[in-house]
């Protein structure tokens, strides 16, 4: 194995009937199956079909499959069919596949991640 892939953390999965109240930061990726109620601050993070996000999402790249509602900082973020977004969101490249649902202001940056406080 060499030292770079040992650097790197493992996705870290929050499972379906977790409930987690307050912010949520993680140096690698997460999978959000559960509710988050609060903010979370990861390198990527896939939001999946029954998962469920109420506060601010920063990543590089976000995938929604679930709900999210507050905001979105992503560089690189996607939408996915059946998906439920009621945020303003910031991003360098967006994604919306057929069928997802998004209220909110979108607004293209160089750089989303700088936004986020």
């Amino acid at each position: 194995m060499s030292d770079a892939s040992r650097s790197l953390p493992a996705a870290l999965t929050i499972p379906r009937k977790a409930t987690i109240e307050g912010s949520l930061e993680f140096p690698g990726p997460l999978i959000i199956e559960g509710t988050v109620l609060g903010d979370v601050r990861c390198t990527s993070v896939t939001i999946a079909e029954r998962g469920i996000v109420d506060g601010a999402v920063v990543a590089d790249a976000v995938t929604v499959l679930g709900e999210v509602t507050g905001e979105i900082f992503a560089n690189h973020l996607t939408l996915k069919k059946a998906s439920s977004v009621a945020a303003n969101i910031f991003h360098k490249h967006l994604s919306l596949e057929d069928g997802c649902y998004f209220e909110g202001k979108s607004r293209r940056h160089a750089d989303p991640l700088q936004l986020a406080t």
